[in-house]
């Protein structure tokens, strides 16, 4: 597996005459989970969109490897895992009919179907779903549902994983097998980028980066952000950033 660094440079993108982003220098590096968060609108998802190339940046640019991203787009994507908000699977499929018309569109087409099987034997066994393997998608919990997106993803062995919102809709527990697990693939040397709304297990990330009102006012451990901000606990994080102007 290639080991990817991706850093921005004054990122900055603009649609219909708003500035969703604005300024953002940041750095990605294998066998870390870094953790966006922010306010509502703060810019998170549109990060992560010119992260995953879905979006081109309007400024600023994006590096991999310190390469310019778009002129290596085509070749990023094919070591990307992209996960949005929502499902993205049929859910009238088995499971491993999910995985396995996945792998037969992402996966080397003279790969033999017993080393795709193994594959998925893999990946189901390690995110628990082997159990689930016969069950159609749609009677999955959300957690299910959600390992299955993140499995398909996995299927290509990617060295980076962008997951939009991937707790959202889980409960505490599930977010943090959900967490734990995630924290694993960091440590295999991925580089692990993730939005979120929950304050509970910041603990689990190597970085996290704060966004507010579109720009980058923060990077750093959960220490850091904990002194940066004055707070004892980051659920008070939003509360200090509606109170009183963030310098930024």
């Amino acid at each position: 597996m290639i080991e990817w660094t991706l850093a921005t440079y004054d990122l900055g993108y603009r649609t219909g005459g708003s500035t969703l982003l604005k300024g953002a220098t940041l750095a990605f590096r294998p066998g870390q989970m870094t953790g966006v968060i922010g306010p509502s609108g703060s810019g998170k998802s549109t990060l992560i969109k010119c992260l995953s190339t879905v979006y081109e940046p309007s400024d600023g640019t994006v590096r991999v490897n310190g390469e310019n991203l778009q002129d290596h787009r085509n070749t990023f994507r094919k070591h990307l895992g992209y996960v949005p908000q929502d499902d993205v699977i049929h859910r009238d499929l088995r499971v491993e009919q999910a995985f396995y018309y996945a792998a037969k569109l992402r996966l080397p087409p003279q790969l033999a179907d017993s080393t795709i099987e193994q594959r998925i034997d893999q990946i189901t066994e390690q995110l628990g779903l082997s159990e689930r393997r016969r069950h159609r998608i749609r009677r999955l919990s959300g957690g299910q549902r959600k390992r299955v997106n993140i499995g398909i993803e996995l299927l290509a062995d990617p060295g980076v994983l962008i997951l939009d919102e991937p707790a959202s809709g889980l409960d505490p527990g599930s977010e943090e097998d959900l967490l734990r697990y995630l924290r694993r693939l960091a440590t295999e040397g991925r580089t692990i980028i993730l939005t979120t709304h929950s304050m509970q297990y910041l603990d689990q990330l190597d970085q996290i980066v704060v966004l507010v009102a579109g720009k980058a006012a923060f990077a750093g451990s959960l220490a850091e952000l904990l002194t940066r901000f004055g707070v004892g606990h980051p659920a008070e994080l939003f509360r200090v950033i509606q109170e009183k102007e963030v310098e930024i």
